[in-house]
């Protein structure tokens, strides 16, 4: 049976999450590096911004938890770790699994990005050789809950995702974004999500910088703002109401030095600066600079709270689903496994139950 062991937004502050994060281009070899060291057969390694997960299977259970525990801490440079590390595994592991990739494990509830990441972190374990027979299927299941999930219930209707979240606390703090101009730093998926929230609260000018400049340019676009190259958006905060920072950047892009001289040319005007970015775009002592306000991902969960109380019966739907899942998982595969002990393929070739469950589309 599988398990898995991390670390999310629940158990783990922002500020020891970001050690944790793995960006995409260095998955494979981070998936590489816990195999070796873990004894593992397989693996999956799922790295969002709000939380970060090792999926494995092993003949040693004992020794690759203990084994992964510790690759985990060397990999956040540091001690401490453990304190904030949660582990399930059989059952419960499943499980979890479904509840992630359905959005009912997430920050805020029925988000639609977690089914993607989920995929993208299956795909590139399954193409760098680190799945088998279990974490295939498993997986693959996952994707089929998650979008029955979306599909039976209403967990995912509205605003239900981090850059929604963020434009929803520009609102609080400002009431209408109607008379505004907010600069978003970075083209990736998430800014664009964003971008398509701001549009939709109808703000008045959006400012897209990036490192790409091409990228920029196709965000801004699509969503009638301006683009600017990323040096260009960093010196042209001097003249906006809200940045909202999402870039992939490994460390802070925007520093009390680079504010200080900001809020110089702005003569007293307060700037907020919202950070969805992880690791972290923005120094947190930024946030001691008078007439800064700076919120992270995890100051948002005060909106996400009021957002899950008007979702609460379409979780309890989800959960149903989840469990029920779960139930024909664990029992597929002890049919599964029992077949293999007594030499045949699968348990009894004529009663389809003993198949692997079917994938999502």
């Amino acid at each position: 049976m599988p398990f898995v062991l991390g670390l999310n937004f629940r158990t783990a502050p922002v500020d020891v999450r970001e050690r944790l994060a793995i960006p995409p281009n260095k998955l494979a070899e981070i998936l590489q590096e816990f195999k070796k060291g873990s004894s593992s057969e397989e693996l999956v390694c799922l790295s969002t911004c709000n939380r970060t997960e090792v999926y494995a299977e092993a003949k040693n259970r004992v020794q690759a938890r203990e084994a992964l525990e510790r690759l985990l801490e060397s990999h956040a440079g540091g001690t401490g770790l453990a304190r904030h590390i949660y582990y399930h595994e059989s059952a419960e592991a499943v499980q979890h699994l479904f509840s992630v990739a359905a959005g009912l494990d997430s920050m805020v509830q029925g988000e639609h990005e977690i089914m993607a990441q989920v995929k993208q972190a299956y795909q590139t374990a399954h193409a760098g050789g680190f799945t088998g027979k279990l974490l295939n299927v498993l997986f693959q299941r996952s994707l089929f809950v998650g979008k029955r999930v979306r599909t039976e219930t209403g967990l995912g209707a509205g605003a239900a995702s981090v850059g929604s979240v963020a434009v929803g606390m520009a609102e609080r703090i400002f009431g209408s974004l109607s008379d505004r101009t907010i600069m978003i730093l970075g083209a990736g998926k998430m800014a664009e999500i964003t971008a398509k929230h701001l549009l939709a609260q109808k703000a008045r000018t959006i400012l897209v910088a990036n490192r790409t400049f091409e990228r920029a340019c196709e965000l801004a676009k699509e969503f009638g703002g301006t683009a600017m190259h990323f040096e260009e958006g960093l010196r042209q905060m001097s003249g906006v109401d809200i940045v909202i920072s999402s870039t992939a950047a490994p460390h802070a892009i925007i520093t009390p030095e680079l504010v200080r001289r900001i809020m110089e040319a702005r003569k007293g005007r307060s700037l907020f600066l919202i950070d969805i970015a992880m690791p972290r775009d923005i120094d947190p002592a930024v946030n001691n600079i008078e007439n800064v306000y700076l919120y992270n991902i995890d100051d948002l969960e005060q909106i996400v709270r009021t957002n899950q109380a008007k979702r609460s019966i379409e979780a309890e739907a989800a959960t149903r689903i989840i469990q029920n899942e779960t139930r024909e998982f664990v029992r597929w595969l002890g049919a599964h496994r029992e077949g293999l002990r007594t030499g045949l393929k699968h348990a009894d070739t004529t009663d389809t139950s003993t198949n692997p469950p079917p994938a999502a589309e």
